[in-house]
């Protein structure tokens, strides 16, 4: 038997244990992706996960609107992973061999595993701002409608409009000198990130 959101939130919202369980379950696996997304780190992914979860159980009275869940729990999400950038910019300097693979003229697009381009759009991913990111994987890997990535993120709907207009087309900047070699072009100079 499936029970709704709202349902589940409001029996959260008054003690109801196996309904923030649930809820737990039916979000996990989206949060998590956006964190891993946000992050590239699954480790790390995992931690705040975990941490957006707490988060929701300690702060559940806080929820006005049980409609408005899923922005809600984005935004702790969003929010955990930006906390953990900020951390990890402090903290660990940038590796020189950090350098994306995709200027390695040795590995043809066309002939690369599902892992392996897998592992080129999340370093696609990493070279975009974490604003820019965090609306492309909001819309395109958790289907967040605008008015829901502008809850979020905080930010008014052109706004959202505008940065994930911009974050595409970086990424395509981006991706354009190995779909180039893929075709058989030369490749041209990546643009600066």
């Amino acid at each position: 038997m499936h029970v709704d959101d709202n349902a589940l939130i409001e029996a959260f919202q008054t003690g109801d244990e196996f309904a923030f369980v649930s809820l737990y379950n039916r979000y996990k696996g989206p949060v998590y992706a956006f964190c891993v997304k946000m992050l590239l780190d699954r480790t790390l992914a995992q931690d705040v996960m975990q941490e957006t979860f707490l988060r929701v159980y300690e702060n559940r009275d806080r929820l006005m609107k049980s409609g408005s869940f899923k922005a809600w729990l984005f935004t702790i999400a969003r929010n955990q992973c930006l906390n953990q950038l900020r951390r990890k910019h402090r903290q660990v300097p940038l590796e020189p061999d950090a350098v994306p693979l995709l200027r390695s003229p040795d590995v043809p697009a066309a002939h690369m595993e599902k892992s392996e381009q897998v592992e080129l759009v999340n370093r696609f991913l990493e070279r975009l701002k974490p604003d820019y990111r965090e609306v492309l994987i909001l819309r395109e890997y958790q289907n967040l409608s605008y008015e829901e990535i502008a809850a979020v993120t905080r930010s008014t709907l052109s706004a959202v409009k505008s940065r994930l207009f911009k974050a595409r087309r970086k990424l395509a900047d981006f991706m354009e000198p190995v779909l180039d070699q893929a075709a058989g072009e030369s490749p041209r100079t990546p643009p600066a990130a």
